[in-house]
């Protein structure tokens, strides 16, 4: 009997300290994403009720990764879904009276940075594999050096421009313009006329553009100051400098401005209707084929393909942006926070865990239901899609958050701001100088009411 045991034992030594075995336990990256047994424990996990919904016909991807969370925890997660123009306001009423009634939920790009700063939420524990997802995503998540969102999916502006128009034009369209200052002079040559005339030619008539070149989101919402921060990064602009001082009226954010407005008012390059144009507007002029090229997020390259809408099948490509200075645009993106007055937080942070893996991630990507958050993902939805898929990994890895954020629950009070600078601009109520001075200093009045600087901005250093 004392042999056998002795066997046993050798046996489960060996079988312990085994290559493949001992590997995979220690594996750290599959040891974090890979949840334990919570029997019988409930979740409650607000959500945008859009993501519940599906172009493609069948379950979701996150109600896939619910199920399979389910099936390895033997837990019962609860999805609360709500409209995303509400699910904000709801929420925080519920985290002011700290009821317990919601354990987690998933925000867009400012949501783990406003929940964050107010004192809602626990810092998540970094992934190890955290270089596989894009710098400028971990770090709109980020507090005092703590990740207060465990990434989703991300987002970011693509070069959209019509191969058709370019070599009518006598521009080769494997060849997009490469600076802004390019993608002026492309747009003069695209833009035309009944008479088939462009900007700058003798019989050209302002009143008669069939074909635009450009076209900008000019809507006084976010729309407009989320397109113009691609221009703002591109010349060399910052919306706020080291230490959070309101940078919005630099001489490089100044030509970023006046780049547009020229394009509107000088150059007639855009729709004369733009200071009214919010993403329906927008999208709608491109895939009807009024528009040769723009920028916007990858939705509008679903729409550009789909017969049913567009006019321009088969006749777009996308790219990565523009530079001017620099190659900076601006990204959004969701990500999964935990709430500090949740009962369950170890099992939240295990469905967070989970919900930001690789797999999942992958499966938001096949399922056109997100963009990949991760390098890896994208890589191998490029080899899948090298069109689409390589401008949208091309443009996340010069993608930069937007610093209002940082703000808190500032960053909304700027924002309207700024986008009614923008939109004086546009309309010629004041030049883009006085427009951004009258902005900045307005910026910093929300800042220093708000107390951002004595209550929050020691929360961003990590001094708190």
């Amino acid at each position: 009997m004392r042999t056998i045991r002795w066997i046993l034992l050798i046996a489960f030594v060996a079988l312990a300290v085994s290559p493949g075995v001992a590997t995979k336990a220690q594996d750290p990256v599959k040891a974090y994403y890979t949840p334990g047994r919570f029997d019988g424990q409930e979740l409650n996990v607000v959500i945008n009720s859009s993501f519940l919904e599906t172009s493609v016909g069948g379950e979701s991807a996150v109600e896939a990764q619910r199920k399979q969370f389910e099936t390895l925890t033997g837990a019962k997660v609860h999805y609360v879904p709500l409209p995303e123009n509400e699910m904000y306001d709801k929420v925080r009423l519920e985290l002011i009276n700290n009821s317990g009634v919601y354990d987690m939920m998933h925000t867009g790009a400012g949501g783990a940075k406003d929940f964050g700063l107010s004192g809602f939420l626990i810092p998540l524990p970094k992934p190890p594999d955290l270089d596989d997802f894009y710098p400028g995503d971990v770090a709109q998540y980020s507090i005092g050096g703590e990740l207060y969102g465990l990434p989703m999916i991300a987002d970011t502006n693509l070069l959209y421009w019509r191969t058709d128009l370019f070599k009518e034009a006598g521009l080769d369209p494997q060849k997009p313009p490469e600076t802004y200052d390019q993608l002026r002079e492309y747009a003069l040559k695209l833009t035309t006329d009944s008479n088939g005339k462009h900007p700058g030619d003798a019989d050209f008539d302002a009143n008669k553009i069939q074909i635009y070149g450009l076209a900008f989101k000019g809507v006084a919402g976010l729309a407009s100051t989320w397109e113009w921060y691609n221009y703002l990064y591109a010349f060399g602009g910052e919306l706020m400098d080291a230490d959070y001082n309101p940078t919005i009226n630099s001489p490089e954010a100044v030509a970023s401005l006046t780049w547009v407005v020229d394009n509107f008012r000088k150059y007639k390059l855009y729709p004369p209707d733009t200071p009214t144009y919010d993403y329906t507007e927008f999208h709608t002029l491109f895939v009807q084929g009024k528009v040769a090229m723009a920028i916007n997020w990858p939705y509008m390259w679903g729409l550009a393909q789909d017969e049913k809408q567009s006019k321009i099948v088969g006749k777009v490509m996308v790219g990565r942006k523009p530079g001017q200075k620099t190659h900076g645009g601006n990204i959004g993106g969701w990500s999964w926070n935990v709430f500090k007055m949740s009962k369950k937080q170890a099992l939240a942070i295990a469905f967070a865990k989970w919900m930001a893996s690789a797999d999942t991630s992958l499966l938001f990507a096949q399922r056109g239901e997100g963009n990949p958050v991760r390098k890896s993902v994208s890589a191998k939805m490029a080899e899948k899609d090298p069109i689409l898929y390589a401008a949208i990994g091309a443009n996340l890895a010069d993608g930069r958050g937007v610093k209002w954020l940082d703000t808190g629950p500032s960053w909304l009070e700027i924002e309207k701001v700024q986008y009614q600078a923008i939109q004086e601009a546009l309309i010629g109520a004041k030049d883009p100088k006085t427009a951004l001075d009258d902005a900045n200093k307005a910026a910093r009045a929300i800042l220093d009411k708000n107390k951002f600087y004595t209550e929050l901005l020691p929360k961003l250093k990590g001094q708190k």
